[in-house]
């Protein structure tokens, strides 16, 4: 579900880049379809539109979007978003939100660091979900705020016998959480930085006094860093290091999935899973000629029940290489692809960077 969502995210904020790059009025409309490929959905098709708001050029202010996003995989997959961004107060007052519904059959590998590819289950969960953050601006590039989070789920299609029954949230549930949200961006791009930091923490906490099936804590932080590179134009070294900490017992679809199209190419998304992630990556990127660029990429991710569970040889290493199209000279968006090794040779065809 993750790798058709982020898909679906990055192709309407291409149509929100797009809108920019042409004559607009204060309001726009813009469509885009795309096609992909990746291990955990093989070929899918990918579309967006995006109801844009931008502001006069001299005021400074953020451009405020409405986007409405799916994809589909030929394995029977499916993704289905729409995400608000709006700001308000002379862009002191920001509210984000998210309602999606995903369709993603797919496969149990077990719980922790060490499953093997050959103890594979199938099963089709439906997912139903709603975000809520509105958030203030404590400091230049800074939001703060609260978010609201739910999530509905269903499990069918489980083979028999199954280990996946003796999971936690095997049966689907539903989960409430409440929690924190800070984000500071000082990025000069947003789809294709070039310089700038990003770092989004996330706090919730589900409970059964709210409602929730299932009662436990979720910690993300997700720092990037990209750096241009004196000695040659366009030359561009970005970095990630991500931690999700978890307490109690989530469902085991709440828990932190190693691999994918993002963080930790060369392993299948959901291969290895547990409540506790953490993971790094770097990518050296470079223009080779006309609107073609190279890059080489690197990373390394652990999963673990618990943290003092954490060992050296659960360590996951990756790494690859991949080429960049710019399809449009007026707009910073390019279609990547990438091989890459981790568990198994895995190849990525995709719009927009990895991160």
């Amino acid at each position: 579900m993750t790798s058709l969502r982020s898909l679906a995210v990055v192709l309407a904020l291409l149509s929100v880049t797009s809108a920019h790059a042409e004559e607009a009025g204060r309001f726009r409309l813009v469509p885009f379809v795309l096609p992909a490929y990746q291990p955990e959905t093989s070929f899918l098709l990918g579309g967006a539109a995006s109801l844009v708001y931008q502001p006069p050029g001299e005021s400074g202010l953020r451009e405020s979007q409405v986007m409405l996003a799916g994809a589909a995989s030929v394995r029977g997959q499916f993704s289905l978003l729409l995400q608000p961004d709006v700001y308000f107060l002379d862009d002191r007052l920001n509210l984000t939100a998210t309602a999606s519904a995903a369709r993603f059959p797919d496969r149990f590998f077990g719980m922790g660091a060490y499953t093997r590819a050959e103890d594979a289950e199938p099963y089709t969960p439906i997912y139903f979900e709603v975000e809520l953050s509105p958030k203030w601006r404590v400091a230049p590039g800074l939001y703060v705020g609260p978010t609201l989070r739910y999530q509905h789920a269903r499990i069918s299609d489980v083979a028999e016998p199954s280990a996946l029954r003796a999971v936690t949230g095997s049966s689907g549930g539903t989960t409430l959480q409440l929690g924190l949200t800070a984000q500071y961006d000082s990025r000069d791009n947003t789809l294709n930085p070039m310089t700038g930091l990003l770092v989004r923490m996330n706090l919730r906490s589900a409970s059964a006094a709210w409602g929730s099936d299932y009662t436990f804590d979720v910690l993300r932080l997700d720092a990037r860093r990209y750096l241009t590179l004196p000695w040659a134009e366009r030359h561009v070294l970005a970095m990630q290091a991500l931690v999700e900490l978890r307490r109690g017992e989530p469902p085991f679809y709440d828990t932190s999935r190693l691999g994918g199209m993002e963080m930790s190419r060369g392993h299948l998304e959901g291969r290895f899973r547990e409540r506790q992630h953490l993971a790094a990556q770097v990518e050296y990127r470079a223009p080779l000629f006309w609107r073609l660029g190279g890059v080489a990429f690197a990373s390394a991710a652990m999963v673990a029940r618990n943290l003092e569970d954490l060992e050296a040889e659960a360590l996951k290493p990756a790494g690859g290489v991949g080429l960049r199209f710019a399809p449009l000279e007026d707009v910073p968006v390019n279609i990547r692809l990438d091989v890459a090794y981790g568990s198994e040779l895995s190849f990525y065809l995709n719009v927009g960077e990895a991160f």
